[in-house]
């Protein structure tokens, strides 16, 4: 488990799907939209499935986690973040997350959660470059990753038709170095 000021983050667990959220967030168009560029509707069984592979893989290049708020001896599930796709060759992933509880939208528990994560992969992880996106319509996700210190790196134009018009997808990535000294400016 990772900790912060006030958040954590903890692996998937089968409950999720009964217990938590997380379903719900996964099936909103306006929380799925922001991260996919697209809604389909999914499923309790499709979602079921998901957490069931989740907590089975032995081995994998994913860290799926969820987001919870922590307040006293309280703790609530508000969302889900990863780094995907790690290479052990080249010291990569890709990073992700999503603020499926509405009411934790604005408020930095994303950014915190981001930090921790990221700190996680180049720390622990022993990374060098992490790699993530943001559809140009996403304005939270975008300022988020210039204040984490993730660099532009470049667009993918019109790729993504939401809300009546095309949007570009913004490609991202900061390097360990890069991290490190924004971490020691804050």
């Amino acid at each position: 488990m990772l900790k912060g000021n006030r958040i954590q983050l903890r692996p998937v667990r089968k409950s999720d799907v009964t217990d938590t959220d997380v379903v719900k967030w996964l099936d909103d168009p306006e929380t799925t939209i922001l991260a996919n560029g697209y809604y389909v509707p999914r499923t309790i069984m499709a979602e079921e499935k998901w957490i069931e592979e989740l907590t089975t893989m032995k081995v994998t290049s994913n860290v799926e986690l969820v987001i919870e708020s922590v307040e006293g001896n309280e703790a609530k599930a508000i969302g889900i973040i990863e780094l995907d796709g790690i290479e052990p060759k080249d010291h990569c992933a890709g990073f992700g997350i999503t603020i499926g509880d509405k009411d934790y939208w604005n408020k930095g528990y994303g950014t915190e959660a981001a930090n921790l994560i990221i700190k996680y992969g180049f720390e622990q992880l022993n990374l060098h470059r992490i790699s993530s996106n943001a559809f140009s319509f996403n304005e939270r996700s975008i300022r988020m990753h210039k204040k984490l210190g993730f660099r532009e790196e470049g667009r993918q134009r019109e790729i993504n038709f939401a809300n009546g018009q095309y949007h570009d997808l913004v490609l991202f990535g900061i390097l360990k170095e890069e991290w490190q000294k924004n971490a020691e400016g804050e």
